[in-house]
């Protein structure tokens, strides 16, 4: 099941005055600054460079886009995200959430205001180079804001890429902050949770012996293994977050360019040893966790289908003599839900041949916190 954290609110100074190019003016009279109050779980297991909780969360920047309708409701019209434009709001040292410069609810309090977000921030991405976020709707474009995201050469580099939902805890359901008032928060708090966009694979990378190889093994060989290679093929390369959603992440295709891509993993050397003079079989063993890797949970039609090549490099030794070899396996894998985050289970064989199953850890992903303003944002 998906985990998010909740971050409880104090008070808030916030949505403050706009000027008359970007939308209402004037100033709602109620300045209250953001305070908060956080409980929070993190997760298990970490993957490189995870905003796994609220305090990881903290150490970056989210981005705000927000869109004035008046009285049209958000789907009654077309506008820009010009009330706030990627406005950058940080977890401050007096540990509140702040921005510069403040925007302020409309004079009238029956006029609507819609609210999207994503962390980490981009300050002004380029579109169309490096990796992580790439590029992002335009302060003048109509529509829903968006974010392009394009997976990065070295795991070590991956982006951790969350969006905003206003969560329903007597529902369950995630939707989008739309059409939102004055009138409606004067006393309360409007909350963002963060969710994660992206899928985790690899993420626990598990080892052991077949009943039946065990039999083979047991008072004549040892069987060492020594490194696991897997190299993941066909992860999409780039796609579009639109920030707007009804729960899911709203990812779209970007057909242009480098559609698919590969990504690889090396455990380094390792020392497994499968003894000729165990008792039972072996319990399985976890060689690895907390490096797994972040990708777009969605195919781009016409392209192939994901798959792992795995290599598992293995000594066998009889007490006289040894010989090395490498036994290897492909896998296909169906796309996670975004969230999610994946283990592999590796089995070798009687015969020393290789298995590999994609197993789904608890908890997914830690989900990272709730940021709670108000009178909203």
């Amino acid at each position: 099941m998906k985990r998010y954290l909740t971050v409880i609110a104090g008070t808030l100074l916030l949505l403050a005055g706009c000027s008359k190019e970007t939308g209402p003016s004037g100033r709602d009279g109620e300045r209250q600054p953001i305070r908060f109050d956080v409980a929070a779980t993190g997760a298990q297991t970490r993957a490189v460079n995870e905003i796994a909780g609220d305090a990881d969360l903290q150490g970056e920047s989210i981005g705000v886009f927000a869109s004035y309708t008046g009285k049209l409701t958000y789907e009654n019209t077309t506008v820009s995200s010009d009330f706030m434009y990627n406005q950058e709001v940080k977890y401050s040292a007096n540990h509140v959430w702040e921005y510069d410069p403040v925007k302020y609810w409309p004079n009238d309090p029956d006029d609507y205001v819609s609210f999207f977000a994503y962390a980490p921030f981009e300050a002004s991405p380029a579109e169309g180079s490096g990796t992580g976020i790439i590029g992002m709707s335009r302060k003048v474009d109509l529509g829903d804001p968006w974010i392009n995201f394009r997976l990065p050469e070295d795991p070590a580099h991956q982006v951790d890429l969350l969006y905003g939902q206003c969560y329903n805890p007597a529902t369950g359901a995630f939707t989008s902050w739309l059409d939102q008032k004055k009138a409606g928060w004067n006393d309360e708090n409007l909350k963002f949770t963060f969710r994660h966009a992206l899928a985790c694979i690899g993420d626990e990378i598990t080892l052991k012996i077949s009943d039946a190889l065990f039999a083979r093994i047991q008072g004549e060989l040892d069987v060492t293994v020594t490194g696991v290679t897997i190299v993941y093929r066909n992860l999409t390369s780039k796609a579009r977050l639109v920030l707007r959603s009804a729960g899911e992440p709203n990812w779209k295709e970007i057909i242009s360019g480098e559609l698919t891509t590969s990504r690889t993993y090396d455990s380094g050397a390792l020392n497994v040893l499968y003894a000729k003079d165990a008792v039972t079989t072996p319990a399985p063993c976890v060689v690895d966790s907390g490096h797994g890797l972040f990708y777009i949970p969605i195919r781009v039609a016409g392209t192939e289908a994901p798959a792992m090549d795995i290599s598992l490099s293995y000594t066998v030794d009889n007490g006289l003599a040894s010989f090395t070899d490498v036994a290897v396996a492909t896998v296909p894998f169906t796309l996670a839900e975004a969230g999610t985050k994946q283990g592999i289970t590796l089995t070798l064989g009687a015969d020393l041949n290789l298995e590999a199953v994609i197993t789904t850890l608890p908890g997914g992903i830690a989900m990272p916190g709730t940021i709670t303003p108000e009178p909203g944002f």
